[in-house]
């Protein structure tokens, strides 16, 4: 109930967060998109995500949303920046946010596991 009530008052407070996907409209529930308030190290953070059912990995939906959730935080909200984290072991998801435009900014410590934090950047940048 706290998961559903904080996601609610996200979109609330903001205009924008969770979003459950299907592949029809009456069809059920796939996974899900979000973008999103996140602190990271102690900084406000705009985050994209998405999470599908196994059965859905690999068929491209992940890239898609995750472009998605790019354009909507570009386009609507004017964000010029936007991170994803994903545990550090999990290569799909790397793949995946490399595929969408984000490039790898350093490791950190999220929900107590390695993670690694994935960014936009408002210009070019060499790392």
């Amino acid at each position: 109930m706290a998961y559903l009530e904080r996601n609610l008052a996200h979109w609330t407070s903001f205009g924008f967060g969770l979003w459950m996907l299907r592949l029809d409209p009456s069809g059920p529930v796939v996974g899900r998109g979000l973008l999103r308030h996140l602190e990271v190290e102690g900084v406000d953070e705009v985050e994209i995500g998405y999470s599908f059912h196994p059965e859905h990995w690999g068929c491209g939906y992940a890239t898609e949303i995750a472009t998605a959730c790019l354009s909507v935080g570009r386009e609507r909200f004017g964000f010029v920046s936007m991170v994803a984290v994903t545990l550090a072991t999990n290569a799909a998801s790397r793949h995946v946010l490399e595929k969408a435009g984000l490039q790898c900014d350093r490791d950190i410590v999220h929900a107590g596991l390695p993670h690694v934090l994935y960014r936009t950047w408002p210009t070019a940048r060499t790392r």
